[in-house]
């Protein structure tokens, strides 16, 4: 929390939200940004298309753009066989990112 709130931007990205995915409230993205903020954070929440991209390459890519210092994201594993087949986010920021990444699992 200390670096999110030191950082001159905080940005939440909710990318290719469908609407159907359980347990997210109305606006997706809203929470977290409203627990930031309470904290101190200055905190915009962005809602985005991937466009079918990558979404390893997507998110890297997106940072770089902000010009991001770190990169806070959670980490997920899917089976060795899904992975070797449509890649992994979790993945590709571990190995591709040119800047930190802060994961949690």
């Amino acid at each position: 929390m200390p670096l999110l709130v030191r950082a001159e931007a905080v940005e939440v990205l909710v990318v290719d939200h469908t609407g159907e995915a359980p347990g997210h409230g109305q606006e997706p993205g809203a929470d977290i940004a409203y627990h930031l903020a309470r904290h101190g954070a200055r905190v915009e929440v962005c809602r985005l298309s991937s466009s079918g991209e990558d979404m390893g390459r997507w998110l890297l890519s997106r940072a770089a753009s902000f010009g991001a210092d770190l990169v806070v994201m959670g980490a997920f594993g899917h089976s060795r066989p899904s992975e070797w087949m449509i890649g992994g986010v979790t993945r590709t920021a571990l190995v591709e990112a040119a800047l930190p990444v802060l994961m949690c699992r």
